[in-house]
């Protein structure tokens, strides 16, 4: 057989490596977002009660009808983005979702403004599809960003601005003024904004989550991605979906049809059931939650010296290595916690790829997830006290 190049520097990302190399020794993987929490029983309700009822076969290619309702009363609630059924797009998890929006905005060539250190999935897919990404730095520790660099990585070639709010893997919280500011940039470039939305209940200390598409102005030029992958704890179900403007609505769709045909049947009825019968109480438990197992698992770094950023939102704490570490990578400082801890994290070159691998003073912290019960956090901690 022929030798097929692969077409960009694609690579395993260290996640799933490090993944199997804690589970060789049995150790507490606290590097992939797992979601390790209980999934509340009214969605598996649900599920079930739709694969009896014989909701086995396809959907329509932009979902049941039952979920994008549900979807879009939550959405105008919670988010207050004026939608209907008819603007939201069910998809194979956020994950499909972004795979639909780059099939269908983007060719080779084409442009995409967006932030580093990335989600990793979202520069691959982007890099795959023969795009070139222009990187605006978040600055540590606030992770704050120049809109002046924003404005200067947009050229004739930029198709859209892509935003992950709150941020995997940060944890940033983007604040209603710097989205103000962002979409400012858009109009008057005249571009999409593509947002990722999975952690929105997911942020701390009083911050509040606002959706680019709920400001005035940008409904219209702004795709918004979630998915319930994360606050039902079901991430293996991939059900995520897309809120477009309905000018958009009949492409996404029939591309997410020629994708994946339509993401299970009864899953999505079982999500639908989920988000009607939950009450607002369970979004704030879940939240009440998180915000624990952040201060356990911030507290436990701080002890041994892996200073961490608390995160504004989402599950993952990103902790500096140098002052404990000096002189390793945060490669080498993985290596150390699987070997010395059996606790796993992911290595910088995740979130920084080849585009800033020799910068020493970006590339020295790893990323924890603490989307484990709390008796695995306090093991972990445990555990990395051996360091």
């Amino acid at each position: 057989m022929r030798n097929l190049a692969v077409p960009f520097d694609f690579e395993t990302p260290a996640l799933r490596q490090i993944g199997a190399a804690v589970a060789r020794v049995n150790g507490i993987n606290l590097a992939q977002g797992l979601c390790l929490l209980p999934v509340p029983e009214v969605v598996i309700e649900g599920a079930e009660r739709a694969m009896r009822a014989g909701n086995n076969r396809y959907s329509l290619a932009q979902g049941v009808v039952e979920l994008r309702e549900a979807l879009a009363a939550r959405v105008s609630q919670f988010n207050k983005i004026v939608c209907s059924a008819d603007s939201v797009v069910i998809t194979a998890g956020s994950t499909g979702a972004f795979e639909i929006v780059c099939e269908a905005f983007l060719r080779p060539g084409d442009e995409v403004v967006t932030f580093i250190p990335f989600y990793p999935y979202h520069r691959n897919t982007l890099k795959r599809r023969g795009a070139v990404v222009r990187y605006v730095p978040l600055e540590r520790p606030d992770w704050g960003f120049s809109i002046e660099k924003i404005r200067a990585a947009i050229t004739p070639k930029t198709k859209f601005i892509l935003i992950t709010n709150p941020g995997n893997p940060t944890g940033k919280v983007f604040s209603m003024e710097e989205l103000r500011a962002i979409g400012e940039v858009a109009k008057e470039r005249d571009i999409l904004v593509v947002t990722d939305e999975v952690y929105e209940y997911l942020t701390y200390d009083g911050r509040p989550h606002v959706s680019m598409a709920s400001l005035p102005g940008m409904s219209e030029r702004t795709i918004t991605m979630g998915s319930y992958s994360k606050t039902f704890a079901i991430t293996g179900w991939r059900i995520g979906y897309l809120v477009a403007p309905l000018l958009y609505v009949d492409l996404l769709r029939t591309i997410g049809d020629q994708m994946f045909v339509c993401p299970p049947t009864p899953l999505q009825h079982g999500v639908a059931h989920g988000i009607v019968n939950l009450k607002e109480s369970f979004y704030l438990e879940q939240l009440a939650k998180y915000q624990r197992k952040r201060s356990i698992l911030c507290d436990a770094l701080t002890r041994i010296g892996l200073t961490p950023n608390i995160p504004q939102g989402a599950y993952y704490v990103i902790a500096d290595t140098s002052s404990r570490f000096p002189g390793r990578t945060s490669g080498e400082v993985v290596d150390l916690m699987v070997e010395r801890a059996r606790v796993a994290a992911v290595p910088a070159s995740d979130f920084l790829g080849p585009e800033v691998k020799d910068d020493p003073l970006r590339s020295t912290f790893v990323r924890f997830s603490y989307s484990v019960p709390d008796e695995s956090l306090i093991a972990a901690a445990d555990q990395l006290r051996s360091l």
